[in-house]
């Protein structure tokens, strides 16, 4: 184990004085036999962790470690469009385009409107059509935000309250993220 510079510097101080015959300051000694103790004490702890750890079951370790270390905050992300963060959708239109010969569909026509929410609060919509610019639109651009708390209603919807990167707080549907 490696002790600080200033500290090995003053024992070999003492180690020199000891040496020269020079008379070693009592306090100075006491404390590097303690230090020497302590460093062995140590030294000892140390391979008896390592060999507790070696024989252990791994799977109760993990399980010990996992309950005492820090939760780590649950986060989720939030798709970014024009400026703003999508916080919600919903489908105008959707309409099947059949082949008047056969009957199959040879196509779709859709329009969905996203509910955009700006850095000042403001909400805006805006429309997009087609399933590749909507699905474009949602994860092209990602962002990350924290959940700090959580509601369920009585059918089963689940609210989060987020904090995002900058600050804000938004409460948001859980159909929104990721």
């Amino acid at each position: 184990m490696g002790r600080p510079k200033k500290i090995q510097q003053e024992i070999k101080e003492i180690q020199q004085d000891k040496k020269e015959g020079a008379p070693v300051d009592e306090e100075k000694q006491k404390l590097l036999d303690r230090l020497e103790q302590l460093e062995k004490r140590d030294a000892e702890n140390q391979e008896k962790i390592k060999m507790l750890y070696e024989v252990s079951d791994k799977g109760r370790v993990f399980n010990y470690e996992s309950k005492k270390s820090a939760k780590k905050p649950f986060k989720v992300k939030l798709s970014a469009y024009k400026g703003g963060i999508i916080i919600g959708w919903r489908t105008v239109k959707d309409i099947l385009i059949k082949n008047p010969t056969t009957g199959l569909t040879v196509g779709e026509e859709q329009q969905y409107e996203v509910v955009i929410l700006d850095r000042d609060g403001t909400t805006r919509k805006d429309l997009i059509s087609g399933y590749p610019a909507f699905s474009e639109a949602r994860y092209t651009e990602r962002i990350e935000a924290e959940v700090i708390g959580r509601r369920e209603d009585y059918q089963g919807n689940i609210d989060f309250d987020l904090l995002l990167s900058d600050g804000r707080q938004v409460p948001l549907n859980s159909k929104f993220v990721n």
